[in-house]
């Protein structure tokens, strides 16, 4: 391993060497942007942005590099659609026509939506600093940007490839050699596994994020099928090269998902009892229609607000989000001079007991501090968390809070802005329950094992994790190996490796 600056990879790039370097994640699990540099050959997995702090003081981190336009890109492979993995594809993608780029259909689905989203948020960037005299933030990308890609996305200027329902193998005749396989993930909807096999017969897994067990909405994937890796020929490659995340390499799961569920409908059913109502701040995509689908399944009926409302009927298909809607099983809060009152009325019970759904999954930002307001000073209440609670949010305030109570409850300060772009510091003062469900989208400890041990991988790079993640997997992996361990290394940011 050589840790190395950006301007340092030009010189390895002219030795001759192959090797790989991850370009982002400078604080752990950030910013993915894996180089591969093989047999004379560049190849990019992901290209994505990351977030530090939160509130007011949260900061982009992006992945070195800028566009990478220096640098001629053989196969660009966007493995989904989430910020960390692809919220960089419109630029890098536009910056390297050269390029081969392969992506999935349902990633492009909710592409439409994340990138529509990043416009908006962009112009009210604009607007902010422009009404506070400030200088205007360099744009990430334009509309016409995002309008050019699209275009090219569906004149199948890219390789798109629908791996939620087929495994798929694909060959380019200006890269005699290389063959390239990409499987589902179980992550998300959209996401895959990378298969590389370079002309001398080495074979690289980059798996981007995986999930082995099964969510609401996707299929769990604890092995990658044998039909899959003898459609690829991959046994036969003369070495593995595994790169995998482990955002969960520290632990196992401590509850099943139906000792999970039940728990939840315990949780719920006693709120119904009291009178209150329940809030769930989620992450928009994958989360977000997940928990509304698990709600429906558990027999309650949802209100949606938020991001939410825009992934919801991408990842659960038009037709049953038409009859959702139509039957009023799901509700949806309408934007409009209206916003206000139906905040009101779902956070006081008006629509009847409707567990909330909505953006964000921090409590920085978005729709749920609108409800947080509302709901939080209510004993009645119960706010639910089912993802990471990232270090310095505000969701990690309220248990910090909530898990040392005094008889009257105690406050914590909820970011607003009014319309001007002006701070508003609103005290909240948390008297209702809070729990928290590991219902997340990643493999633990155990299920990464077995895949690691389904591969056989001579050498394994680890990324996507924190300091804890990466010794946890090793460990477990050295327990589970013993003296047949495969070589180990954490993928940190510009920790060059030559293989």
């Amino acid at each position: 391993m050589l840790k190395i600056r950006f301007e340092d990879l030009y010189a390895h790039l002219d030795s001759g060497d192959d090797f790989i370097v991850e370009l982002g994640e400078q604080q752990g699990i950030g910013s993915s942007s894996l180089f591969i540099h093989k047999h004379g050959r560049n190849i990019l997995v992901d290209r994505g942005l990351a977030f530090e702090g939160s509130g007011a003081d949260k900061r982009t981190n992006f992945p070195v590099g800028k566009n990478l336009e220096d640098i001629h890109l053989d196969v660009i492979i966007l493995t989904h659609v989430h910020a960390d993995h692809a919220g960089l594809i419109v630029p890098i993608v536009l910056a390297h026509p050269e390029a081969h780029v392969v992506f999935s259909a349902k990633t492009l689905e909710e592409l439409k939506i994340v990138l529509a989203d990043s416009l908006s948020i962009q112009k009210k960037e604009a607007r902010k600093a422009s009404i506070l005299g400030l200088p205007t933030p360099k744009a990430m990308f334009s509309q016409e940007d995002v309008q050019l890609f699209l275009l090219r996305a569906e004149s199948d200027f890219y390789e798109i490839v629908d791996t939620d329902n087929e495994d798929v193998c694909v060959s380019w005749e200006d890269l005699p050699g290389w063959d390239f396989g990409f499987t589902f993930s179980g992550h998300t909807h959209g996401a895959f596994i990378s298969f590389i096999k370079s002309p001398d017969n080495v074979g690289f897994v980059v798996t981007g994020d995986i999930c082995a067990h099964d969510q609401e909405t996707t299929r769990g994937v604890l092995k990658v099928k044998e039909s899959f890796l003898k459609m690829m020929n991959f046994r036969e490659c003369k070495k593995i090269i595994l790169i995998t995340e482990a955002t969960n390499g520290n632990r196992d799961r401590k509850e099943t998902q139906d000792e999970m569920d039940n728990r939840l409908k315990a949780v719920l059913d006693e709120t119904l009892l009291l009178g209150g109502n329940a809030l769930f701040p989620v992450f928009m995509i994958n989360r977000g229609p997940n928990m509304v689908i698990k709600l429906v399944r558990l027999g309650y009926k949802v209100f949606v607000a938020g991001g939410v409302r825009k992934t919801l009927k991408a990842e659960i298909g038009s037709k049953l989000f038409d009859k959702w809607t139509a039957d009023k099983t799901v509700m949806l809060i309408q934007d409009g001079v209206n916003y206000e009152h139906q905040v009101k009325s779902a956070s006081h019970g008006e629509y009847g007991f409707r567990p909330i759904v909505t953006s964000s999954a921090t409590l920085d930002q978005g729709a749920g501090i609108d409800f947080a307001i509302e709901m939080l000073p209510n004993p009645k209440n119960v706010l639910i968390s089912t993802g990471h609670r990232f270090d310095g949010s505000k969701m990690q305030e309220f248990f910090a809070v909530k898990d040392n109570p005094v008889e009257l409850g105690r406050t914590i300060v909820l970011n607003k802005t009014d319309n001007r772009f002006r701070e508003i510091k609103k005290p909240v003062h948390i008297r209702c329950d809070g729990h928290h469900f590991d219902y997340s989208a990643h493999s633990y400890r155990k299920d990464l094992v077995a895949f690691v041990a389904s591969l056989n991988p001579e050498i394994v790079f680890v990324k996507h994790c924190t300091n804890e993640g990466f010794h946890g997997l090793e460990t477990a992996l050295r327990d589970s190996f013993g003296d047949k361990c495969p070589s180990i290394n954490r993928a940190s940011h510009l920790c060059l490796f030559k293989l």
